[in-house]
């Protein structure tokens, strides 16, 4: 708040609450470097979370024919609070594909069926192209408050707004006859690329073992549509990754990577319908996809850890490690840093996060990433409702993910 209050005050809002100059507004605002930021933010967003046999970077020398499906494929979302706009401020993913592809590859589209709707009279037409193309690219998910025009509470729209304030869902699969369109499709025999286009997780384990490769776009703004076609086509290597835990069902919520540790490690065991287990009886208390997580084109080798033993004079803990791309392909990495307190007055985490750095490397290229965790990182609140930090010994993880740890260390603090 005291962040906000400020700029409101530099900016001169309390003397001149309704300062506006639509002159300036039309040569300050959505200027070219704005719509190039843009797509920026939306290429280092998406993220990369199944890629079968290596499906992606699709190669439009190899394709002559691509379906584009779903009914997120050719809407623009332009994310939660934006100014209401349609189709014509933005880029879909039919445009962008369209647009890449020019005439060299036929890009057929079919909306299939609706975001909300039940009715399946466009699966037909959707089986069909799937069936005479070469790769699908299946685009399904959500909607914000504001899409393409739709607005708030526009009753005559054939459309409902599934996420945003005050849009709550009891299930997170997706809305309307989506999933069978998924199942549809999927059956026609040829490769399924699906981008989802969403503003939360969705629990979808079976739908992620029937098709090919799975993008997570989020709400990509306008320039999502080229956003996602440079990265289905390998002009853009996917860097993003998850801020947040996909459960497998709903009734796995809540799911968190920075739980706090409880009994039930000591008789932890998975169970299955055939073999039932403890903690889930019935399934594994494993997510969908842990926080953190995201693939990449490229791979990427960990070495060479080095931790200050304890703080240092300036109060920091300085971890460094060496990263390198060990593929062929130039891409970018999200080092991870986590940490966990051995010892504490008070239950904390059994691993946080504290640091990360996004580090660029071309290929057989490796650089020395440093990352930092200060003395407020590592501060509790003790039972006297005092933030503190308190002695002893911290372990220190360092990976790809929450999950995926490549290096371990320790430091203390006296």
């Amino acid at each position: 708040m005291a962040r906000v209050l400020r700029v409101k005050f530099k900016l001169g809002l309390f003397e001149r609450p309704f300062r506006y100059s639509e002159k300036k507004a039309k040569t300050l605002v959505h200027r070219q470097e704005h719509i190039d930021l843009a797509q920026r933010i939306a290429e280092e967003s998406v993220v990369l979370l199944k890629n079968k046999e290596q499906l992606l970077p699709l190669s439009k020398d190899l394709l002559k024919r691509i379906a584009v499906i779903g009914p997120n494929a050719d809407k623009v979302q332009f994310g939660d609070y934006s100014i209401t706009k349609n189709n014509d401020y933005g880029v879909t993913v039919l445009d962008g594909i369209k647009r890449y592809v020019g005439k060299e590859v036929e890009v057929n589209y079919a909306e299939g069926c609706g975001i909300t709707s039940l009715s399946k009279d466009g699966f037909e037409e959707a089986a069909q192209l799937a069936r005479e193309s070469d790769v699908v690219v299946l685009v399904l998910g959500g909607t914000s408050v504001i899409y393409s025009g739709i607005g708030w509470g526009d009753a005559n729209s054939k459309e409902v707004n599934t996420c945003g304030e005050g849009y709550d869902r009891n299930e997170l699969n997706f809305p309307g006859v989506q999933a069978e369109l998924l199942d549809l499709v999927a059956k026609q025999g040829k490769p399924v690329v699906l981008v989802m286009v969403n503003g939360r997780p969705y629990t979808i384990p079976e739908e992620v073992k029937k098709v090919d490769a799975v993008l997570e776009a989020w709400y990509p703004g306008e320039k999502g549509g080229d956003a996602i076609t440079r990265i289905l086509f390998g002009d853009v290597n996917p860097s993003g990754r998850l801020s947040m835990t996909f459960p497998p069902t709903t009734g796995h919520i809540s799911m968190y990577a920075n739980h706090k540790p409880s009994g039930k490690g000591y008789y932890k065991q998975r169970g299955t319908p055939e073999k039932p287990g403890r903690d889930y009886v019935f399934s594994s208390p494993d997510p969908l996809f842990c926080f953190g997580y995201g693939l990449s084109y490229t791979t990427f080798d960990y070495s060479d850890l080095h931790v200050s033993n304890s703080l240092a004079t300036d109060n920091e803990v300085r971890v460094t490690c060496k990263v390198k791309n060990s593929g062929n392909r130039e891409g970018a990495e999200v080092v991870q840093l986590y940490v966990r307190d051995k010892v504490s007055s008070v239950t904390t985490p059994v691993k946080a996060l504290k640091a990360f750095q996004k580090v660029y490397l071309k290929p057989g290229e490796a650089k020395e990433v440093q990352l930092t965790v200060t003395t407020d990182d590592l501060k509790l609140w003790n039972r006297d409702m005092q933030f503190v930090l308190e002695p002893g010994q911290f372990d220190v993880y360092v990976g790809a993910s929450v999950e995926d740890i490549r290096l371990q260390g320790s430091f203390s603090v006296e």
